[in-house]
């Protein structure tokens, strides 16, 4: 009895082994295999490329120069696909992903140019006074960064446009059909941090890309309201800064 009752073991145990070797697994599912190679890219950039002029008036001994600032930012986002998720209906795939957010700008200060208008009565350093503007150049641009991820509704079209590229694409790698996707970002309500101070001259403005952003109000620096990308007249560009890496030697010319 128990040699018939090892020999069917031994049977089936051999018939399992065959199946499992001769039958073929089954197909993985397309959609989890989209969201492993999705997360598997991890993270979406895309950068911003601006230039920020104004003229600053700060406040020094004797008769306030003015100095005239420009140079160039590189403001940088991200969308993580960690945990992104997909649901199909039919032909149409629908992706969940978290909220795009701004990293670390860069800011080039070789490249910041300047021009001051002195005079023999401005008791102050030259120097020190681009000194002083060239360490607020971070923290506008944070600040810009912050406000374009707010107000700039072309960042987020930029960010849909590269997951709807990369499901179509996959799509037709895997065979799958797909006539639409819908791309749910999850962004969370933005906070502007607190505009940086500019001793920006009277009856002046401060302007990233042509459009005013900061202006001076009793004695403080105050936003402007703007809509990237708008076309709006008082966006327009009035002028052309110019921004380049300065000789050695070169001083600029008084203005």
């Amino acid at each position: 009895m128990r040699t018939i009752v090892v020999a069917v073991l031994g049977i089936a145990i051999g018939v399992l082994l065959a199946r499992s070797w001769y039958v073929k697994p089954a197909a993985p599912d397309p959609i989890q295999v989209m969201v492993t190679q999705m997360r598997t890219h991890a993270v979406i950039e895309h950068e911003r490329q601006v230039a920020i002029w104004y003229r600053a008036c700060p406040e020094v001994p004797g008769v306030n120069p003015q100095i005239f600032i420009a140079w160039p930012a590189r403001l940088s986002y991200q969308l993580e696909l960690a945990d992104v998720s997909l649901e199909r209906d039919g032909a149409r795939i629908t992706v969940h992903t978290r909220g795009i957010v701004p990293v670390e700008p860069g800011v080039p200060t070789d490249f910041m140019d300047y021009l001051s208008s002195g005079s023999l009565f401005t008791f102050a350093n030259e120097k020190d006074l681009i000194n002083q503007e060239i360490r607020k150049s971070s923290p506008l641009a944070r600040y810009l960064s912050a406000y374009f991820l707010l107000r700039d509704a072309s960042l987020k079209t930029e960010f849909t446009r590269e997951i709807d590229e990369l499901i179509r694409h996959m799509a037709g790698a895997l065979g799958v059909p797909v006539d639409a996707v819908d791309v749910v970002i999850n962004q969370p309500e933005a906070k502007l941090p607190k505009l940086p101070g500019i001793a920006l001259c009277e009856g002046s403005t401060a302007s990233v890309n042509g459009y005013p952003f900061a202006k001076l109000q009793d004695q403080f620096t105050v936003p402007i309201r703007f809509e990237p990308g708008s076309g709006e007249p008082g966006a327009a560009v009035h002028g052309i800064a110019s921004v380049y890496a300065p000789e050695p030697g070169r001083k600029p010319a008084p203005r």
